[in-house]
């Protein structure tokens, strides 16, 4: 089941969420977010732009965190800038234009989890040979909508990323297979399987480490 959403629910992220895994997104209205004090630090020097994406997504982890855990206080950052989940929790955060999602799970239930957005269209051409290997550029060359097709790999690399363990994101290492609505990734022994939807011009993906 997804979680409190603020402002119009999408519906986007209930479309994905397997068992044991828990969500909340949200489209920017303009609506109040308030952020811990102690996260609210963590952006106080930043634009608003960022600011604005950093409490979209805090906002999307507290409803999603409400869910499994009864742990109410703030989600700091790691040194590599992902949040550091409560004890027991795996998580992970996107935004993109105005919309913002998170997932979690208990660490009992998944080992990683990774979520990512995307505006299609983004993931522009000339990107292609820096994103994806041989076989995945083949792939997109048969494909009468690569331009979605891109935007899917690229997602799901990037929530496969997040499920993994590795600190350092390598596009070329990430193989991505897409079947239907679901795909499988393997980086090195990591194994990972995912889903992904759209909506308009909205690419939704999340990715779970075997």
């Amino acid at each position: 089941m997804t979680g409190p959403q603020t402002g119009p629910k999408t519906g986007l992220l209930a479309q994905l969420l397997a068992p044991g895994l828990f969500g909340a997104e949200l489209v920017d209205t303009g609506q109040s977010l308030p952020l811990h004090p102690q996260e609210e630090q963590l952006v106080a020097h930043a634009a608003p732009k960022r600011r604005r994406d950093f409490a979209m997504g805090r906002t999307c982890a507290h409803a999603a965190l409400a869910q499994v855990t009864q742990d109410r206080g703030p989600l700091p950052k790691g040194e590599d800038g992902a949040p550091c989940w409560p004890t027991g929790v795996v998580g992970s955060i996107t935004h993109t234009n105005g919309y913002a999602a998170a997932l979690v799970a208990r660490e009992a239930d998944f080992s990683g989890l990774g979520v990512d957005a995307e505006r299609i269209g983004g993931v522009t051409r000339d990107l292609w040979p820096r994103l994806f290997h041989a076989d995945e550029l083949d792939y997109l060359a048969q494909r009468s909508d690569a331009d979605c097709a891109a935007t899917i790999l690229f997602c799901a690399k990037e929530a496969c990323h997040k499920a993994g363990r590795e600190r350092i994101l390598s596009f070329h290492d990430l193989q991505v297979r897409l079947a239907d609505d679901a795909f499988a990734a393997r980086r090195g022994a990591e194994e990972f399987q995912g889903r992904f939807v759209s909506d308009g011009d909205l690419m939704l993906v999340v990715a779970w480490r075997l």
